[in-house]
């Protein structure tokens, strides 16, 4: 764990903060990134002052886009069907190592993926792969008005908050923001719109440490598995160390499992 760990101690002496400053920039070509307490993540001057000095803060959104496996799961397990009944969207306008590993894992799943995307380009090789190595069509779209019309659980990788509302999402669909947080503005939507996340693992090492106690799971874990590397490793630490998704978090903080049965009831198709 090449990390910075800042309690909520002292969170009012000037001192003490002037000489944490002075510590994590001499820190800072060893240090991958700052986990900040929770009982100091209401001090934002401090918080700035931090960011400044340039070295991540570990806030959870970097754990979150390595986590689209759990997710699934959480939420087959409220609705108590198998993730193949859903019809799934990645949102993106890059492809890169992470969403082609996603593209295959999904597809091993479902047969419902499809990629959202104003630049089609970036994805003919796996979509040539897919084809030709297993006989996959993987769709591919850009249409505004019916591409998310009938997607269950839509990945947002990295569309903006404008970008995205010029879709027509399903009224009932689970929107899940990886990148940051996103509103709809329609009317219509009566989803749900998810931005943050709670885990929970098992992982012998940091379980005996009970200082971390004072930190967000999410963020003292991001902070552990923090590093550059092969996508299979880091989804290989992951799957070891049992990381399950303990409930995911909209704009009015934690939703209930009975919501999920709510929105994406598909009892009838199977009857």
């Amino acid at each position: 764990m090449k990390a910075i760990y800042i309690s909520g101690q002292d969170k009012k002496s000037k001192i003490r903060q002037k000489l944490l400053l002075r510590y994590i920039r001499r820190k800072k070509k060893e240090c991958n990134c700052i986990v900040i307490g929770k009982g100091l993540r209401e001090n934002v001057e401090l918080i700035e002052k931090i960011e400044g000095i340039g070295i991540p803060i570990s806030d959870g959104r970097w754990l979150f886009k390595f986590l689209l496996l759990q997710i699934l799961e959480y939420i087959s397990n409220c609705q108590n069907i198998s993730i193949g009944e859903f019809k799934i969207a990645l949102v993106t306008d890059e492809n890169n190592d992470l969403i082609s590993y996603y593209i295959e894992e999904l597809t091993k799943r479902s047969n419902k993926v499809k990629i959202i995307t104003n630049h089609r380009e970036k994805f003919y090789i796996i979509e040539e792969k897919l084809y030709y190595n297993k006989g996959i069509v993987l769709e591919i779209s850009n249409n505004k008005r019916k591409g998310l019309q009938d997607v269950d659980i839509i990945f947002n990788f990295n569309f903006e908050e404008d970008k995205l509302n010029r879709y027509k999402l399903n009224d009932n669909a689970i929107l899940i923001n990886l990148k940051e947080k996103v509103n709809v503005n329609s009317k219509r939507f009566s989803g749900i719109n998810i931005h943050l996340y709670e885990i929970d693992f098992e992982n012998r090492l940091m379980n005996i440490l009970d200082w971390t106690e004072g930190f967000e799971k999410n963020e003292i874990y991001e902070s552990y598995l923090y590093r550059n590397d092969k996508i299979e490793n880091i989804e290989q630490n992951i799957i070891k160390d049992k990381v399950i998704i303990k409930s995911l978090i909209g704009s009015k903080g934690k939703i209930k499992e009975e919501e999920y049965k709510n929105i994406l009831d598909k009892t009838y198709y199977l009857a």
